[in-house]
């Protein structure tokens, strides 16, 4: 199981005005699934951390990055199980706001340059990578901080024709236009910087279709 936050709680969270964030940028961060009239919809997003938590293969002794951190709701699980957190976000705030009222020992770093080459144990890119106009790029950078043996975790979209469908019967119609791939793209851009595939599930369930991916790389 992984540290929830409650439907309540996120809304709280996300109330307050963030200057320079945009309704685009809030749905980029996925604000509107967590808060979804549909339980079915707030439950894959959740189910999605869990998988994510399961492949990261977190240990108190690794140290761990989130990229792309959102508004910080795999942070409580993270700082639970791992023994140094670093987080990036655009806008950090919500994250940050989260991180203080837990007392999280989270530390937010500008840029992933921050960190030292060849240090961190893990990086969990969760439903990000697919923002990015040069994910290839980042994953090179990625491959850079990790030290020997370790392990970049990614989610993101299928972005299949159910995908589609699923996202306009989530009202999300119109949509999605800041994904620039999916996550068979960012395979084989994470692949072709030098990482090898090592696990991998399909979401909601074992079997097809899938509407999410989440690829663990070493």
């Amino acid at each position: 199981m992984i540290a929830r936050t409650s439907r309540a709680e996120i809304r709280q969270l996300v109330d307050a005005r963030v200057p320079g964030m945009t309704a685009r940028d809030r749905d980029e961060m996925a604000i509107p699934s967590y808060l979804h009239w549909n339980p079915l919809i707030r439950w894959l997003m959740w189910r999605r951390y869990e998988v994510v938590a399961d492949l990261a293969e977190l240990a108190p002794w690794k140290h761990v990055l989130e990229f792309g951190c959102g508004i910080g709701l795999f942070l409580p699980t993270l700082a639970a199980r791992a023994g140094t957190v670093y987080a990036v976000d655009r806008f950090p705030e919500f994250a940050k706001a989260l991180a203080a009222s837990r007392g999280l020992r989270v530390t937010f770093l500008d840029t992933v340059e921050a960190v030292a080459d060849a240090t961190l144990d893990v990086i969990v890119a969760a439903d990000v990578m697919e923002h990015l106009e040069s994910p290839r790029q980042w994953a090179a950078l990625f491959r850079r901080k990790l030290a020997p043996g370790g392990r970049l975790v990614v989610s993101g979209p299928t972005e299949t024709p159910i995908y589609q469908l699923g996202r306009i019967a989530a009202g999300f119609a119109g949509k999605g236009d800041y994904h620039h791939t999916n996550v068979t793209g960012l395979c084989d851009d994470i692949t072709a910087v030098g990482f090898r595939l090592v696990g991998g599930r399909g979401l909601p369930f074992a079997v097809p279709p899938h509407l999410f991916k989440v690829l663990a790389f070493s």
